[in-house]
């Protein structure tokens, strides 16, 4: 439960910070031009997104992404890739405000890590094949993939929501706030869940599911586990959904 306590104070203090220096940073609409522009980039496994935009993670070789936008916004986007990370995000003093749909294509190979912050969209089009994937939001932003793997972790803070499909042996869900994780479409044996507020985890499981829920929250699940261990503060529960 401290665990949990802790989690919902960072993220607090994050949501904080950004909202201070969104108010205090330049203001730059976007003229309604669109264009489309290639840049090239270094070799990466992990990617991270910041802003509100879309993008589109496809099958392809690394090296190049398409950024398709408004013509004055497209120098404040930044594209950078450090210790085999995948950076897109506005700089960091420029308080964007788009006109048109932006949108990023961001052709790869495999990846084992997707973190979203803001309300942006990310779109994984290749089914993701590696031991360990995670995938992280912080704020009201979407992140949709298909994966193959050993576990799978996912860590919500705020409104947003991941949306899974495929298989797994295990799933791990952290939710801080109201977001959710909708994997019913993602087959795997054991759930792992901490929730703090009224997030909840949507899932398919046959052998067991270990929740850790302070508030409202939810964990909904289809299948029959045969071990639910489930410790709660509040109205949250674990709910058969079959």
């Amino acid at each position: 439960m401290k665990k949990l306590f802790f989690t919902v104070v960072v993220a607090l203090l994050t949501f904080n910070s950004q909202a201070q220096n969104w108010s205090n940073s330049k203001k730059i609409k976007g003229n309604g031009n669109v264009i489309t522009k290639t840049r090239s980039i270094n070799n990466f496994d992990k990617v991270n997104i910041g802003g509100s935009f879309d993008v589109n993670l496809v099958a392809g070789t690394e090296g190049k992404i398409t950024i398709n936008g408004e013509e004055n916004l497209l120098p404040y986007l930044e594209t950078t890739v450090k210790k085999g990370k995948l950076k897109v995000q506005f700089k960091e003093n420029a308080n964007i405000k788009t006109t048109k749909r932006l949108t990023v294509t961001i052709p790869f190979k495999s990846i084992d890590a997707v973190s979203l912050g803001g309300s942006g969209k990310v779109t994984v089009h290749k089914q993701l094949n590696s031991n360990d994937i995670s995938f992280n939001i912080g704020g009201s932003g979407n992140i949709s993939a298909s994966v193959n793997s050993n576990t799978v972790k996912t860590s919500i803070g705020g409104s947003g929501s991941i949306n899974l499909k495929g298989k797994s042996e295990n799933l791990k869900c952290s939710i801080a706030g109201s977001g959710s994780v909708k994997a019913y479409n993602l087959n795997v044996k054991t759930v792992k869940a901490s929730i703090a507020g009224s997030g909840n985890v949507q899932t398919t499981v046959t052998e067991k599911i270990k929740a850790s829920i302070v508030g409202s929250g939810s964990v909904y699940y289809k299948g029959n586990p045969s071990n639910i261990d489930n410790k709660s503060v509040g109205s949250g529960d674990v709910v058969d959904k079959n």
